[in-house]
């Protein structure tokens, strides 16, 4: 008998027909329709994280479209988000980003519309690249880990012999004969279609195994009973405890590969030639590669960003004020357990909670009525040429513009009679004819050059304006010869 697999027993696919957030999507009632939006919005055109509401006017149109052949449904576009994004579902992922929430597609909610995308008939399958792709990476792994210096270089002379061999028949005839015939260049490029996909979809588990290892560590943090500086050596030890880990390792090396300028420009050039390739000119509109390294760039970036988060949260786990808080919570927890323990038996009769605050009734007679808003007409009229004759321009040559040179001026005239002089002094002697623009003015020049501000000592200025007196207190500002300016 064949060995048992643990993951396909019994007991095991029962618990994940009960728990899995994927199979809980195909078994659903309307899995037709959340697994039909999801790849229209998510999936189809490879995006991830979507604003709220452009996500729920989407949901809005999409659910018009539905009622229209299968009519009305039980629920409004709003109400199907957040149950979507509520734990019991798990199919969409609700998150805060820069004060604006944002919804995202779960790793298993992907699997799911992935298996259903499947089950579509295809018109060609490949086989033939596949096998030579499994070849190829057993060749590989078994090339690359013998450390034999007699097979090895019994390789690389096989290959230089071939090299050799092509080199000479085309210095020979002149002619490049192609390796690959149409067929086989259509089969690789959607094998290469099928893998580039993979990996974007790949990315929502990536970033999913990064999450549950934040959990393990913040666990580690909250159940720790020893000292902080044990916890903090524990925490410092592993300094990059996602990162290095198998998970994390391959991903660092995926995106060191990806951001090579060298083989960011290989792949653009390779696609260029591919596609231009007279054996998938049918099949490029519909399988193009063209955007696959923005997309990932934009999906590892994403990935990167949730590394950030994640590392910025488990400082702030190690954080001495919220560990204990973490405690506190966990305790209350524990004491409102042990009571319902106690509950248990107790039965239902007596009294069990008393409230301080009685609810609020509001009877439905007691609600305002409904008032329709209220439009708003606006008027466009057609804009017409004026010739200048009707208005005033007048309070265009009216701006009020303080003169810093002016201003300078007014101090040097003081300062040539003595070495230092006042804001004060100066006003006595020329007093501010603009108000507080022309006083904001002295304070500027009197910050460019270096006066002396007094933060001990104010200042109060009298000053008239349209005919008022209007006062400004201000530190003390001494303006003094050889400084700046003066």
């Amino acid at each position: 008998m064949p060995k048992k697999n643990k993951y396909m027993s019994y007991e095991h696919l029962r618990d994940l027909r009960q728990n899995h957030a994927a199979w809980r999507l195909l078994r659903a009632d309307y899995a037709p329709l959340a697994a039909a939006f999801f790849y229209q919005v998510f999936i189809g055109p490879k995006r991830r994280g979507i604003e709220a509401q452009e996500l729920l006017e989407a949901l809005d149109m999409f659910l018009y479209d539905c009622t229209r052949q299968e009519g009305e449904f039980a629920r409004s576009p709003k109400d199907y988000l957040e149950m979507w994004a509520d734990s019991s579902y798990g199919w969409l992922r609700k998150y805060e980003y820069h004060g604006d929430w944002y919804y995202d597609l779960t790793a298993p909610a992907q699997k799911a519309v992935e298996w259903l995308l499947s089950l579509h008939k295809q018109d060609f399958i490949g086989t033939e690249s596949r096998l030579r792709t499994v070849f190829n990476l057993l060749h590989e792994i078994a090339q690359e880990t013998d450390t034999n210096a007699e097979h090895r270089l019994a390789y690389l002379t096989s290959q230089q012999e071939k090299i050799a061999a092509e080199i000479k028949a085309i210095e020979e005839t002149g002619e490049v004969k192609p390796q690959l015939d149409d067929v086989q260049v259509k089969e690789r490029f959607l094998q290469a279609e099928a893998t580039a996909t993979a990996i974007l979809a790949d990315f929502r588990e990536v970033e999913e195994n990064f999450r549950e290892l934040t959990r393990q560590v913040q666990a580690d943090v909250v159940k720790w009973t020893r000292g902080k500086g044990e916890l903090l050596e524990k925490i410092f030890s592993e300094s990059d405890i996602i990162r290095k880990s198998e998970q994390g390792r391959s991903f660092m090396a995926f995106w060191r590969f990806l951001m090579l300028s060298q083989q960011q420009d290989d792949l653009r050039e390779t696609l260029q030639q591919v596609e231009s390739a007279e054996a998938v000119q049918g099949i490029v509109q519909e399988h193009s590669l063209r955007d696959i390294h923005r997309e990932w760039v934009q999906a590892a970036a994403a990935v990167q960003k949730t590394l950030g988060q994640l590392s910025a949260q488990l400082r702030r786990y190690v954080d001495e004020d919220y560990l204990r808080e973490e405690r506190s919570i966990y305790q209350l927890i524990q004491s409102i357990e042990s009571k319902a323990v106690d509950r248990r038996g107790a039965g239902t009769s007596g009294l069990v909670m008393e409230m301080d605050t009685l609810p609020k009734v509001q009877l439905p007679m007691e609600r305002r009525l409904y008032a329709p808003p209220k439009k708003t007409r606006l008027e466009s009229p057609e804009l017409t040429e004026g010739d200048g004759s009707s208005g005033s321009i007048a309070a265009i040559f009216e701006q009020v513009v303080v003169d810093k040179e002016k201003l300078k001026a007014h101090v040097a005239d003081l300062l040539a009679e003595r070495d230092e002089v006042t804001l004060a002094e100066v006003l006595a002697v020329h007093p501010l004819e603009l108000g507080l623009s022309e006083l904001l003015g002295y304070l500027v020049l009197a910050s460019r050059d270096a006066a002396g501000f007094t933060e001990d000592r104010l200042e109060r200025l009298v000053f008239e304006r349209d005919g008022r007196k209007l006062l400004a207190v201000c530190q003390q500002i001494t303006f003094r010869k050889g400084a700046g300016a003066f």
